[in-house]
């Protein structure tokens, strides 16, 4: 972790995102994505619990990313470490593209390809365009270069 990361945001769904199969872990429906200023995770444990609990010290879901003091914004980081080595993190430069579609209707789904620079991709599904909105909105304040809509 470094000290000047910063928390951006994120959130887990354990029926509107899903992931692909990989060759290092199990695909499925439910997972959650999250992201700093640095880096990018896809779990496939819900999160929010952890960091409303440390920023409010309860399980309510309502607080607002940017307005974390340096010690809650700190601990989310951490605990985004902390986690990473048993979910899937990315780097920014490790990813060369986040390739957006939006779900098309109401029983398709749309979908995230991270498209990393050691060639590998990961597909995260998306099934309802609420989600779709927040994740291209996290993205772009992630790494607005690197994002492109599919039509």
């Amino acid at each position: 972790m470094e000290e000047s990361e910063r928390y951006l945001g994120g959130f887990y769904s354990p029926m509107q995102l899903g992931l692909a199969k990989l060759r290092w872990q199990r695909g499925g429906v439910g997972a959650g994505i999250y992201v700093t200023d640095k880096r990018l995770f896809i779990f496939r444990e819900d999160m929010d619990i952890t960091f409303n609990k440390i920023v409010t010290g309860s399980g309510r879901k309502d607080f607002i990313p940017a307005n974390l003091t340096l010690d809650q914004n700190q601990a989310i980081v951490r605990e985004l470490s902390a986690q990473a080595s048993n979910q899937l993190s990315f780097r920014r430069e490790q990813i060369s593209a986040l390739e957006m579609k939006e779900p098309p209707g109401m029983f398709r789904t749309g979908y995230l390809n991270l498209l990393l620079t050691s060639g590998e991709t990961v597909k995260v599904t998306i099934g309802k365009k609420k989600e779709y909105d927040y994740i291209l909105n996290l993205l772009k304040s992630f790494s607005p270069q690197c994002v492109k809509i599919q039509e």
